[in-house]
């Protein structure tokens, strides 16, 4: 035995406990037996790192909150599936010792053999270390390609792929690329960490979901808000991912050597740079600096370095995140040509960014950077002469896509063959959320609270998904009241029949509350028209939109819902003491009151506001219902049911039926059966009848025709010749549950239309944005030879750009020299579109020249005046002998 060595410090290194390190002779697949040998001296390093599934976050807070916490599920789903897979028959598929070079064998199923012998990937490493470690790897690839699912995939259908999927495509791909046998890896790509079966494959396989599934509803439309509902969860999955990141490439040196720390090295510098770059791309079009942006950018480059993290110099790292976040950047709008809803552009993320990463890997890779952990030895990439490795990486990740793309498309189609395992939701589900309609549960408690709670809503026991709910004893909340000298913080809940003894509160955050957003100082409610002053009880009164009642408490600063007099004191009975007198108060409050007015008038001059004089609600003065009906008259006699509702639907939802599902829309007829012009539309707010007849009385129904009775009229409905008893009796229990469904389905649908959200609308920054100016489509001569050859050359054009977008008007403006003509479409996406297709383009043997209006050119045509055309605000011509119309719509406007 060779004597003890020293350390630097001349102590004797015998005197540590440590292991010394003996090559590996074992024959048998277990690499040996533990109960005689000790297995550990084969090995002399051992480091475990692993990416931990932080996507949801980062995929969740691009969400919409209806659907936040469904893409968390998925991703956790993910693993839980694919770990199982990857035990069952995964790494034997993809790294059995006995792989083909397309796929692995059965030889490891269960992790059967699986244990001390030096794994496929690594001789430092053990089989069992190296099955777990590219077990994550798997799981998170999964995760990454469901994030497609995103707010209108059923789960059952999403579990059942993720478990086929992992198996066909995924175990194939990680066999060909990493395992030794594999036809990649002889032919010599290399892939430190995973470009090609991790990011190539998750990002066609979501592209590929996207197509099958569709897309989303409202998408393309102002109905769709695309933001993200949660910025800073993002950024919170965005630094998880970052630091996991370490992990995923570091890690697969499969050593704890020099090329683990370059890995880490140009992992963090590809990220820093990638996300700078696409934050400046960004603000370049929106001069904001987005945090969203930074985020993305910093998983591009993430993504792109990952293949090449460990062969490539740090230096590199820098082209790594800039081409990474400005192509990824750019590559977002793919899939607006390719017309695929790609919700959380995981393709042009993972996709682009994986194969960008491939092909600057063959172009950077050094030999003496992979041989930093001392044993791997590459020819190099093209910077140092080896340009068929662009090749190679190239062969790669096409052979990924290919394979990713067309297989899942196969599997996905096959699935949603089966019975039961439809791949889309319904349209229903869709408008309520996929955390409701498939979870039943929330990411945020607010959701629940407001809607069970604050709204009111009849909610009942057999409705409820929790099994909590069914076998609680608090029901659920109706209405709610407050009750002197209770803690400002609980709500008093009422029942329809109320019982003391089953009597709850509920906590709540006051910042929360619905009245958290009322003025609370007395100065300011005269300049409010919601709030009044109640001589009659002494104190201010407000009234919501939606009809609820608050008074404001002087002793607690604040307002509090109104009290219901019935059952405060029928819960005075059920806790009155006998001997005690309860109309004597235990303190006297102090109440400020409003100011006297004398005729109207204040002590200083000042106007009282009395534009609201509440009344108390009980049986025998019931509170009035809101109109939300309009009457229509001189409709023309052809209008059907559906254009009805796509013209009146701009000012708001419409309600529809409980049980058939459509709109609340009559037509009424004659004698003979005929549509004789006159409508009644029934809204779901009250708010949409005063905007339906501002925006639509005394117009055309459709724009340019007449009706013969001449144009539109919209009124409010008149009701007041009904009566009590021709009210409709009582909803039983059945009737309330169709009620409260429909209810919430109109919210969440009014949620999505509503223009007082600035996210749901997309940006229409200018007025002229559906409007192309296109320039050189004639000349001045044609038509002083042939003045019968405008009308072919205008409709030429509306021929060609139909069929890029439709066409809602063309404008030939005949006196300007450079041939110009003006294209209306009717959406400012097709007027994009014809941009790009016609802009270059020759027409008639002369280059058009095509840009979007803005506004600030005017152009002559011919007209009894002979006077310049400018653009209006619907972008069509505006003769100037119009001038007294022009007023009416800049007075209108």
């Amino acid at each position: 035995m060779s004597p003890s060595p020293l350390r630097s410090d001349g102590g004797d290194t015998g005197l540590l406990n440590y292991t010394t390190l003996v090559p590996y002779n074992e024959t048998i697949p277990t690499g040996g037996n533990s109960l005689t040998q000790n297995l550990n001296v084969h090995y002399e390093h051992i480091i475990f790192g692993t990416m931990l599934m932080l996507s949801s976050f980062f995929y969740s807070g691009l969400a919409r909150r209806k659907s936040a916490l469904s893409l968390i599920w998925l991703s956790m789903m993910a693993v839980g599936v694919t770990s199982f897979q990857w035990f069952f028959w995964g790494y034997s598929l993809a790294f059995s010792h006995s792989a083909g070079r397309f796929i692995g064998d059965l030889s490891n199923i269960g992790f059967r053999n699986v244990l001390a012998q030096p794994s496929v990937g690594s001789g430092r490493i053990p089989d069992l270390l190296f099955a777990v470690y590219q077990g994550m790897f798997a799981s998170v690839t999964v995760a990454l390609a469901v994030g497609a699912v995103a707010e209108r995939g059923r789960m059952l259908p999403c579990v059942v792929f993720m478990f086929i999927w992992s198996t066909i495509i995924y175990d194939a791909i990680a066999c060909w690329t990493w395992n030794p046998a594999g036809w990649v890896a002889r032919l010599g790509g290399i892939d430190f960490a995973g470009g090609t079966p991790v990011h190539i494959s998750s990002g066609s396989a979501a592209l590929a979901y996207s197509l099958m599934l569709g897309k989303r509803r409202g998408h393309g439309t102002h109905e769709l808000n695309f933001r993200p509902h949660n910025v800073t969860q993002i950024i919170i999955g965005t630094v998880f991912l970052w630091v996991g990141w370490f992990g995923f490439n570091a890690g697969s040196a499969l050593s704890a050597s020099m090329r683990a720390v370059m890995a880490a090295v140009n992992t963090n510098l590809a990220a820093s740079v990638g996300g700078v770059t696409w934050c400046l791309l960004d603000y370049r079009l929106e001069r904001k600096w987005s945090a969203v942006g930074f985020c993305s950018g910093v998983v591009a480059g993430l993504v792109a370095i990952t293949p090449g993290s460990g062969y490539v110099p740090a230096w590199s790292a820098v082209v790594f995140g800039v081409v990474a976040g400005s192509s990824c950047n750019y590559a977002t709008k793919v899939k607006f040509f390719l017309g695929i809803d790609d919700a959380l552009d995981i393709f042009a993320v993972h996709g682009i960014g994986g194969f960008v990463g491939n092909i600057l890997t063959g172009f950077f890779a050094a030999d003496y950077i992979a041989h930093l952990d001392g044993f791997t030895e590459i020819p190099g990439g093209g910077l140092t002469g080896h340009w068929i490795q662009l090749c190679y990486q190239l062969a790669d990740s096409l052979s990924g896509f290919a394979y990713s793309f067309g297989g899942s498309c196969i599997i996905l189609f096959l699935i949603n063959l089966v019975p039961g395992l439809g791949l889309r939701t319904t349209e229903e589900a869709e408008i309520i959320g996929m955390d409701d309609a498939e979870i039943g549960e929330f990411a945020y408690d607010f959701v629940e609270f407001t809607r069970d709670v604050v709204n009111g809503r009849d909610m009942l026991d057999d409705d409820s998904k929790y099994s909590a709910d069914r076998d609680s004893t608090i029901p659920h909340e109706k209405a709610f009241s407050s009750s002197v000298g209770e803690d400002p913080h609980l709500i008093s809940t009422s029942l329809d029949k109320p019982s003391m003894a089953n009597n709850g509160t509920i906590p709540i955050n006051p910042s929360e509350a619905p009245w958290s957003s009322f003025p609370t100082n007395p100065e300011d409610f005269d300049a409010d028209d919601r709030i009044s002053f109640s001589k009659l009880d002494s104190k201010f009164l407000l009234e919501t939109d939606d009809g609820q009642e608050f008074e404001f408490d002087d002793a607690l600063k604040r307002w509090v819902p109104a009290l219901d007099n019935a059952l405060l004191e029928q819960q005075r009975q059920a806790y009155a003491v006998q001997g005690v007198d309860e109309s004597e108060p235990a303190q006297a409050l102090k109440k400020k009151r409003k100011q006297e007015y004398v005729n109207g008038e204040d002590e200083v001059g000042g106007r009282a506001n009395t534009s609201k004089k509440p009344k108390p609600t009980t049986a025998e003065n019931p509170r009035e219902r809101k109109n939300t009906a309009i009457y229509i008259t001189n409709l023309p006699r052809d209008a059907s049911v559906q254009e009805v509702s796509d013209v009146f639907s701009r000012c708001g939802v419409i309600a529809e039926e409980i049980d058939r599902g459509k709109p609340r829309i009559k037509l009424y007829i004659d004698d003979q059966g005929n549509f004789k012009g006159d409508a009644l539309i029934v809204y779901f707010r009250a708010e949409s009848v005063d905007l339906a007849i501002q925006m639509l009385d005394d117009t055309d129904f459709r724009l340019g025709q007449t009706a013969d009775g001449g144009k539109m009229r919209v009124a409010a409905a008149d009701f007041s010749y009904k009566t009590q008893k021709d009210a409709p009796p009582k909803s039983n229990q059945k009737d309330k549950k169709k009620i409260i469904k429909k209810t919430q389905k109109l919210n969440n649908k009014l949620a999505d239309w509503d223009d007082d959200d600035p996210q749901a609308i997309q940006d229409t920054s200018t007025r002229w944005d559906k409007v192309v100016i296109l320039k050189h489509m004639f000349t001045l001569q044609e038509l002083e030879d042939d003045p019968a050859a405008m009308l072919d050359i205008k409709e030429d054009i509306r021929d060609e750009c139909a069929k890029i977008a439709p066409v809602t008007n063309v404008v030939l403006f005949d006196k300007e020299p450079d041939g110009v003509a003006s294209v209306r479409f009717s959406n400012a996406q097709g007027a994009k579109a014809c941009v790009r297709v016609m802009d270059g383009r020759f027409f008639s043997g002369t280059r058009v020249e095509a840009y979007i209006a803005d506004g600030s050119e005017k152009f002559k045509k011919s007209s009894s005046s002979e006077k310049k055309v400018s653009f209006g605000d619907d972008g069509e011509g505006e003769e100037g002998e119009e001038e007294e119309e022009g007023k009416r719509l800049d007075q209108f406007g």
